[in-house]
């Protein structure tokens, strides 16, 4: 490799030009000279902190140093060793497999940091050589002195931009002669990394050429980059170190005096939340009205993360440039491909690594280059028990703490867009594609409206594009609703709840409307399995585990009910009765309240009289007409403009009326009350329904005794009170 040194300290080395004639690159290492032995030590060149939730969060990346030893001779093999990192505790390494089989991965050893453009001895050498791959394959090439394999490197000479002469590795290649010819140009600098060798948590670089620096004052460089680990299931809780050792074989071709360092912390878990739904009346129809939020909060100041830094690490971020956090150069000029280039600044909320597109893979239609991850963190809320006729609506955008001046550009105002609705785009390497609004929400914010699934499922993703790597950020998106309030003609206009429960109830226990929060992608979803360590091509980057289940109640909707309570009803011999529901849906305040129609049903609790004998009876149902299929075409009049033949049914009630029900009926046609003595509780389905009860002997002779209805709290969501073990609640 190119014998040159790296500035660690411009104005140090600006300093040592003005005091010595022949001033190197680099900075003086006291008591260094050539032919000393060779030392290297091993550091981090940052420690990132880890989300406990991925499966591929980039660790630090490893820098090896070196300075000293000897004068190799010119034309020589550069000496060669196998390079293992260790991840301790034993935390797998998930970096992406670039092969169908096999551990080679997009993990990449890179020397004297090539193509970051530092000045170095030798221009064309060194942090100036342009980025060279050597392949795991050739890596593995077998080679001697007279058969060299592909990645084989030999000491050449350069002049360096001191005038003098350095060793420098070099190429080869053989002539018409089939002699070797050594070359004179910068060979490769770039090694790929091989996975599992030794162990899941392991990573080797085979065959890498060390050219000892040598000369007095200058030092060569070993970076390893692209190492992702996976945190799920191991011992790496929050507050935890992740460390790698170090191991070189054999060791005297690189002698490493720190062999244990830490490459990362695991961080808290991000948080998220539901918010408290708004309570909405199934007769009053809704239009993209906000039901509820859900936010999410990262867990520290990186944990939220964009595709690829925004305008990439080797120029300048632009502002007001639209999804520059999404696009990536593939073709020159490159992006984030600077060694060392991922610490600090914008380049930490960055779900890619080290991007070096010469190292690819393709399969399906998809290309997968390494260090390029498929997307940004991804933010998935699962709707389930979504009520039937209802229509969901998300935003489109998180709708907190502003927006930046175009998505995806370099500000720092946290913000995220709707990409993956029901699945769309839920595969492994996905396109980003912002979903663009289908309506706008009755809070004036954009929304997309869900098809119904056929799972009954429904599910949205959306993506981040803009984070503040200095701040905890927090980002909000709206759940909306609408439906249409049932007509007044057709059964269970109003009483019947829109979960499609056939009783026509919601009794506690109903499925509750509910939504799911986590990262994405993540197992459940079908794009790859819970396992955790180097996975196929097409596992997606990034991937997560649900860390912490969070979910809530995103809608309650309430019937447009009125539930009361007849303490005393009796239709025991000899005495009778009468039961009355006043609809007071039209009143002189009628511009606020929704005029309604429905019957009620009656639902008695008590004893059967029988011959004088009492018996514990079955609960006793009176069904009122919109819950009898068809009822408004009973025989007599019907259940519509008077009493149903026989009593068996309570009629609708129209706003502004009054409805009866005998509980005695009539000797024509006995009711399911014959006999029966205790309480009635009518559900009316409709608003503002108020009741009144006579009890009385057969032809009201000798006793007339009456009073008005309790009215109780509506058994359905939203009605019970905390602590509770019932929704029956006394409302005035």
């Amino acid at each position: 490799m190119a014998d040159f040194r790296k500035w660690l300290t411009v104005l140090a080395v600006l300093a040592l030009m003005a005091v010595a004639a022949s001033a190197q690159v680099g900075i003086a290492v006291p008591g260094g000279s050539a032919s000393s032995l060779l030392a290297c030590t091993a550091t981090a060149a940052g420690t990132p902190q880890l989300r406990p939730e991925s499966y591929t969060d980039l660790a630090g990346d490893i820098v090896i140093s070196c300075t000293g030893g000897p004068d190799l001779a010119v034309g020589s093999q550069i000496p060669t060793t196998n390079i293992v990192v260790y991840i301790s505790p034993d935390v797998p390494i998930t970096s992406r497999l670039l092969t169908s089989s096999g551990g080679a991965s997009e993990a990449l050893l890179i020397i004297d940091d090539a193509g970051s453009n530092l000045t170095g001895a030798v221009t064309g050498f060194g942090p100036s050589a342009p980025q060279s791959l050597c392949t795991l394959s050739q890596e593995h090439s077998t080679f001697s002195p007279t058969s060299p394999g592909p990645c084989t490197q030999y000491v050449g000479v350069a002049e360096g931009t001191d005038g003098n002469g350095y060793e420098v590795a070099v190429g080869w290649s053989r002539n018409e002669e089939n002699e070797l010819v050594i070359g004179t140009t910068a060979t490769q600098n770039v090694f790929q990394g091989s996975i599992g060798d030794y162990g899941p948590n392991t990573v080797t670089f085979y065959n890498v050429p060390v050219l000892p620096p040598a000369t007095a004052g200058v030092y060569r460089t070993f970076r390893i980059t692209n190492v992702r680990v996976g945190l799920p299931g191991v011992s790496a809780a929050p507050g935890s170190t992740v460390s790698a050792y170090l191991s070189a074989s054999p060791s005297q071709a690189l002698p490493i005096s720190q062999t244990s360092i830490a490459i990362g912390n695991v961080g808290p878990p991000s948080t998220s939340a539901v918010g408290t739904p708004a309570v909405f009346k199934q007769c009053q129809p809704q239009s993209a009205a906000l039901a509820d939020t859900v936010t999410f909060t990262e867990g520290f100041a990186t944990a939220f993360k964009t595709r690829v830094v925004p305008g990439g690490v080797s120029s300048a971020a632009v502002t007001g440039d639209a999804y520059a956090a999404e696009a990536q150069n593939l073709a020159a000029p490159y992006n984030q491909n600077i060694p060392g280039g991922l610490y600090g600044g914008l380049a930490a909320n960055s779900e890619s690594g080290f991007i070096f597109p010469a190292l690819s893979a393709s399969i399906s239609g998809t290309t997968y280059y390494a260090g390029l991850a498929d997307f940004g963190t991804r933010l998935k809320a699962v709707f389930t028990n979504v009520p039937t006729g209802l229509s969901l609506y998300v935003s489109t955008t998180s709708i907190s703490g502003g927006t930046p001046t175009a998505p995806g550009d370099n500000s720092t105002t946290a913000y995220a867009v709707l990409v993956d609705v029901n699945g769309s785009e839920s595969g492994d390497g996905s396109a980003f594609t912002p979903i663009a609004s289908t309506t706008t929400g009755a809070d004036g914010n954009p929304v997309y409206g869900i098809s119904a699934p056929s799972s009954g499922e429904f599910f949205t993703e959306w993506e981040v594009v803009n984070a503040n790597p200095s701040a905890i950020d927090t980002l909000t998106f709206g759940i909306y609703v609408s439906y249409t309030a049932g007509a007044s003609t057709t059964a269970n206009p109003y009483g019947t709840p829109i979960t499609g429960n056939p009783a026509g109830t919601l009794p506690p226990g109903s499925p509750i409307p509910t939504v799911s929060l986590s990262f994405a992608p993540e197992p459940s979803n079908n794009s790859f399995t819970a396992a955790n360590g180097a996975e196929p091509l097409t596992f997606p980057i990034p991937r997560f585990v649900i860390y912490k289940p969070v979910s809530g109640n995103f809608l309650i909707v309430n019937l447009c009910q009125t539930t009361l309570l007849y303490p005393f009803v009796t239709a025991v011999s000899g005495f009778d009765t009468g039961i009355a529901v006043a609809n007071t849906s039209l009143d002189p305040w009628n511009y606020k309240t929704l005029p309604q129609t429905g019957s009620c049903t009656l639902y008695g609790y008590g004893v059967t009289v029988a011959n004088g004998v009492s018996t514990v009876a079955a609960p006793v149902t009176v069904p009122g007409c919109d819950t009898i299929a068809n009822g408004a075409s009973l025989a007599g009049t019907g259940c519509f403009g008077g009493p149903v033949v026989g009593s068996t049914a309570l009629t609708y009630i129209p706003a502004g009326q009054v409805g009866t029900f005998d509980a005695a009926g009539t000797p024509s046609g006995p009711t399911p009350l014959t006999g029966f003595q205790g309480y009635v509780i009518a559900v009316c389905n409709f608003e503002y329904a108020h009741g009144y009860a006579a009890v009385t002997d057969l032809g009201v002779r000798n006793l007339w005794s009456s009073y008005l209805a309790l009215e109780l709290a509506s058994g359905h969501v939203g009605s019970q009170r905390p602590g509770t073990n019932s929704v029956e609640i006394l409302a005035h």
